[in-house]
């Protein structure tokens, strides 16, 4: 085709682009051609402002974003730390200033209160990492085969000290499939569950761990007879930080129910809260269930 070729015009059978001339080597665009250039240009650069835009917009709502969550756990830092912070120094300066004129029972209380406090303090910075890690996307489930009564017996045997004022109790169906998790995070989630059932309800109330099977799930519910949640907190309650509503004495992170949902997010699985009509509030797990593994040879 490049016989037909005749220098210093566009050739007939490729009107819609432009010729090259071989005298001086330079692109020769008709009218018509430049203004579709042109336009082309013009659609292009718009793009990429658009796309420019998007990504700044994006910088930014991730920058405010980041802002808010800092400044939520800085305020969660303060408010969490203070308190346990201030007794364990008082309880200390009293140890150290009036050792010698406070009985041994006195002595023995002053130093059970430093231990409950260094361990709320303890707690809290542990919640705090935890967010962290498994918000940050880098967490790997180191998946194993469980049985469920041996999780829900750990997370029991985890949470006893925050449960020794209440009565626990299992239900759980003897039937229940293997469960296919990261083991030390479900019981993670459980111990969260309990220790929050711990907290919120009267000393000497019952709190109750049921099993049961649902198509392609187990779920799993820790219920108790406290005084419910705050109609509207269903869902609000697993949001970082989030304790409106609860009771102010109560200390904690505010986030160990925002840590039980991105473990079960991260297995496949949800959780849900809601009101007993019995009264109380029951926390809702579901797991899917995978086919087991083939039974070792004998």
């Amino acid at each position: 085709m490049l016989e037909n070729f005749r220098p210093g015009r566009l050739d007939e059978w490729d009107i819609g682009f432009a010729a090259m001339s071989p005298r001086n080597e330079r692109l020769i665009f008709v009218p018509e051609q430049r203004r579709l250039l042109d336009t082309f240009a013009a659609q292009i650069a718009l793009a990429l402002e658009r796309v420019h835009f998007v990504e700044v917009a994006q910088e930014a709502e991730i920058g405010m974003s980041s802002e808010r969550l800092r400044n939520s756990l800085l305020a969660s830092i303060s408010h969490d730390l203070r308190t346990p912070l201030a007794v364990i120094a008082g309880s200390a300066s009293s140890l150290r200033d009036e050792r010698a004129r406070l009985s041994q029972a006195e002595q023995d209380q002053l130093l059970d209160t430093l231990y409950d406090e260094a361990q709320q303090v303890s707690l809290t910075v542990s919640d705090l990492l935890e967010m962290t890690r498994l918000h940050s996307g880098r967490v790997e489930l180191d998946r194993q085969w469980y049985p469920a009564e041996e999780l829900v017996g750990a997370a029991i045997e985890r949470s006893k000290r925050q449960l020794a004022q209440h009565r626990v109790q299992t239900r759980l169906d003897p039937q229940l499939p293997l469960l296919h998790v990261d083991g030390v995070l479900i019981e993670k989630l459980l111990v969260n569950l309990l220790e929050n059932a711990a907290k919120y309800t009267p000393a000497g109330t019952l709190v109750t761990v049921v099993g049961e099977n649902a198509p392609g799930a187990i779920v799993l519910c820790v219920e108790d007879e406290g005084p419910g949640l705050p109609s509207g907190d269903e869902e609000r309650i697993f949001d970082k930080f989030y304790r409106a509503g609860r009771e102010a004495a109560v200390t904690g992170s505010g986030l160990g129910l925002s840590i039980c949902r991105a473990i079960a997010q991260m297995h496949g699985g949800s959780i849900a809260a809601a009101n007993r009509s019995g009264g109380g509030a029951v926390f809702t797990l579901k797991l899917p269930v995978e086919p087991a593994p083939p039974a070792a040879p004998p």
